[in-house]
């Protein structure tokens, strides 16, 4: 009772000081919002005063990320999802990969921690974070074709993320338990092993989501009532994830975003009765509103600011490298989908993935789930968690700044990306 108590406590806490920071933010650029949501947080560290209860690897991952993902997808249009979904798609399949091997070599000369090491450094900090992407994107009123493509690579991007961390999890034990070098560990073998698990439980997810939702679908024609249709699309989200991740052992991040997609283009379209479908939105955008509100205090109320602050410089330089490292993804990849025929993303649209791609919760829920006896987890902390915090402080308080320079607030007049903009 007395930890339900410190619980009901901490949240009603978080909110009302939330409350607060919405009135001040929404007076000059809601966009600051999660910014300070996050300087609330690191405050009531240091002050003292910070709520009792913390965010852990399960929380984040089966309570609060499924209400992102599966509002952000079941808000998608058919339309935009259609133009988006080719580089929406390519950008984690062949960014994650290329991320990881030139973040891990870079990190491993900058920082002198063991490839290994750095190698799952950069598996746990290259996901595309949605909870950010929802609160900035949106709050920032960008291009609609560019919100969507932000958003729906994120989505693709944890799932894929959070796939090849459990894979990555384990070689690294490994290593460290035996003592193996990592060459061994990786040969053509072990990788090719690799790529089929990570595609198996990748579109195994895909699958299950899109069976939950055409099964879902059955359900809501058969009903009208707007607390059953909205409970429906409540066990949707959630049953997916739990069908996929606990019992099928596949992804339940892509089975939650497979199952909204499901909802948003075919759902909303006859099955879902035409006077509940505004209902229905409003009531899942409250619910990802309170979810990234109580996340960003508490990313700022775990962060371990000191060691921060004592290692500020190399903080900084990981910061550098991973916005680099998207930088090169970013530009590469949607470059490569334009010359296979696919439709352009201006170049004004890129420096915006660029710069709005910020890796903030997924990360977080990765690196609470490395187990505490790993070598070099306290490394893995400072990096993670200062990947995050420069990442939507200074990355969030000029995003506005980047849209209204590169004039992707707009979509463009013409279909080809141009040479800058």
């Amino acid at each position: 009772m007395a930890d339900l108590f410190a619980l009901l406590l901490g949240v009603i806490l978080v909110l009302s000081v939330a409350a607060v920071v919405r009135v001040l933010a929404a007076r000059t650029s809601e966009v600051v919002y999660p910014v300070l949501l996050v300087v609330v947080g690191v405050a009531a560290t240091v002050l003292g005063v910070a709520p009792e209860f913390r965010l852990s690897a399960d929380v984040i991952l089966m309570v609060l990320v499924p209400t992102v993902l599966f509002q952000g997808s079941q808000e998608t249009k058919s339309e935009s999802f259609l133009r988006v979904l080719p580089v929406a798609v390519l950008l984690p399949i062949l960014g994650l990969p290329i991320a990881v091997a030139l973040l891990g070599t870079l990190g491993s000369y900058a920082f002198g921690l063991p490839l290994v090491v750095t190698l799952l450094f950069a598996v746990i900090i290259y996901p595309v974070d949605p909870v950010a992407i929802v609160a900035l994107f949106r709050e920032a009123d960008a291009a609609e074709r560019l919100a969507v493509l932000a958003e729906v690579e994120s989505h693709f991007s944890d799932g894929f993320a959070v796939v090849t961390y459990g894979v990555m999890i384990g070689v690294v034990s490994d290593r460290f338990e035996s003592g193996t070098d990592l060459a061994t560990l990786l040969g053509p073998a072990d990788l090719l092993d690799i790529a089929v698990e990570i595609t198996v439980v990748s579109f195994g997810g895909v699958l299950v989501g899109l069976v939950a939702g055409v099964l879902a679908l059955v359900v809501l024609r058969a009903i009208e009532d707007r607390m059953a249709e909205l409970l429906t699309t409540v066990v949707l989200a959630y049953g997916s994830f739990l069908l996929a991740d606990h019992y099928l052992h596949v992804s339940g991040v892509l089975a939650t975003v497979a199952a909204g997609l499901v909802i948003g283009l075919y759902g909303k379209g006859g099955a879902v009765h035409p006077d509940n479908v505004s209902f229905i939105e409003r009531t899942w955008d409250t619910a990802a509103f309170l979810v990234f509100t109580l996340v960003f205090v508490l990313v700022g109320v775990q962060a371990p600011w000191r060691r921060l602050l004592g290692n500020a410089p190399t903080v900084l330089l990981a910061a550098a490298l991973v916005l680099v490292v998207r930088a090169v993804v970013v530009y590469g990849v949607t470059n490569l989908v334009t010359v296979t025929g696919a439709e352009p993303v201006p170049y004004r649209f890129q420096h915006v993935l660029v710069w709005g791609g910020m890796h903030t919760v997924i990360p977080i829920a990765l690196l609470l789930s490395v187990p505490r006896e790993l070598p070099f987890r306290s490394a893995l902390v400072e990096l993670v968690f200062g990947v995050a915090l420069v990442g939507i402080v200074a990355q969030g308080l000029l995003f506005p700044v980047a849209l209204r320079v590169t004039g992707a607030a707009e979509e463009p007049d013409e279909e080809s990306p141009g040479m800058f903009w």
